[in-house]
């Protein structure tokens, strides 16, 4: 919620008008009403003074990167598109996360994602879960074991040595679901 929305409704659910929530916080009406608009962003203490002065109390918490399940990749694929369209920044953006969080693996992937109607690409999520488990060291998930390999042959594009590389540095865990894109193209070095 936008810090605006927040004492806006902090105000309304209190029976204050702009200028009484202003007056009990001892700041301008005007600075609830640009707050409230949007066109001015509080910082954390005039939040909180708003927010106290509704007769609430402001609590903050930090939770771990968002969007760190298998499947909200699932989301990167787009089925309405008459060839397979996948948001690369996406998939590869989750990946970099468990990079710099590894510690959130095992809980990123537990989960079975939904599936596409793609199998091949529904083949490249198991791929990804079961390479993410083994770089890990823990137990691949029981989800990936009932999802089939692609059909066929899911190949990057390119010049037949292109191509030929990719087959060269396909994970395992991926060549085995018949999906032979290149390891670098979808997980980055550490460094």
């Amino acid at each position: 919620m936008e810090a605006g929305e927040l004492v806006r409704r902090a105000r309304e659910e209190a029976g204050l008008s702009r200028s009484a929530l202003a007056a009990r916080a001892g700041v301008p009406t005007s600075t609830v009403s640009r707050i409230e608009a949007g066109s001015s962003d509080p910082t954390l203490t005039m939040l909180s003074r708003l927010i106290a002065a509704t007769g609430r109390q402001l609590s903050i918490a930090m939770d771990g990167p968002p969007g760190l399940s298998i499947d909200s990749l699932t989301e990167a694929y787009s089925p309405d598109s008459p060839v397979r369209k996948v948001n690369w920044p996406r998939l590869r953006g989750f990946l970099d996360q468990l990079l710099a969080h590894p510690g959130l693996t095992a809980d990123a992937i537990e989960s079975p994602p939904r599936r596409t109607g793609d199998a091949a690409f529904d083949a490249l999520l198991a791929g990804i879960a079961e390479k993410l488990a083994d770089d890990a060291g823990i137990p691949r998930p029981r989800w990936t074991r009932s999802v089939p390999p692609a059909p066929t042959p899911w190949e990057a594009p390119g010049t037949p040595a292109r191509v030929q590389r990719a087959r060269a540095q396909a994970p395992a865990q991926l060549a085995a679901r018949n999906i032979w894109l290149a390891a670098h193209d979808l997980w980055r070095d550490a460094a």
